[in-house]
């Protein structure tokens, strides 16, 4: 329906209530809910795939037929994969107004393919872990 008339579903509809909702029932007949839920989990709008990435980040349509702000939840681009791309390093790297050079992203995502093949990467992991020094090459803390 959301599909087919997205306006008429949100008119009629408070669709930012649906996790709240969710979990009320959840707690009501002492069931969990998956993290990786359709529209209401943690990870519903959670992309990493470089080619996906980058048509996510370009246009999100392309890969979201559900725009996450109408549900209350909010799109993440993750980039603690083998499969992050450089641009959505690069992405980061700007909201976080870096100021990186194409190159220097390149060398960083590089190194965050080679280290997620040893073990799964968080942003927490990856900011903790490691540190810009003064030429912006990312070095082992």
């Amino acid at each position: 329906m959301y599909a087919a008339d997205k306006e008429y579903i949100k008119g009629k509809y408070n669709l930012e209530k649906l996790r709240d909702l969710e979990n009320i029932v959840a707690e009501a007949v002492n069931v969990s809910i998956p993290f990786n839920n359709y529209i209401t989990g943690y990870c519903a709008f959670t992309h990493k795939a470089g080619i996906h990435a980058k048509a996510i980040l370009a246009n999100p349509s392309t890969y979201e037929i559900l725009d996450p702000a109408d549900f209350g939840q909010t799109r993440y681009v993750h980039i603690g994969s083998r499969l992050t791309g450089w641009n959505a390093v690069k992405s980061r790297s700007d909201q976080l107004k870096l100021g990186l050079s194409d190159d220097q992203v390149k060398a960083i995502t590089a190194k965050i393919k080679k280290l997620a093949d040893i073990r799964t990467l968080s942003i927490v992991l990856l900011l903790s872990s490691y540190c810009f020094s003064r030429d912006l090459r990312l070095h082992v803390g």
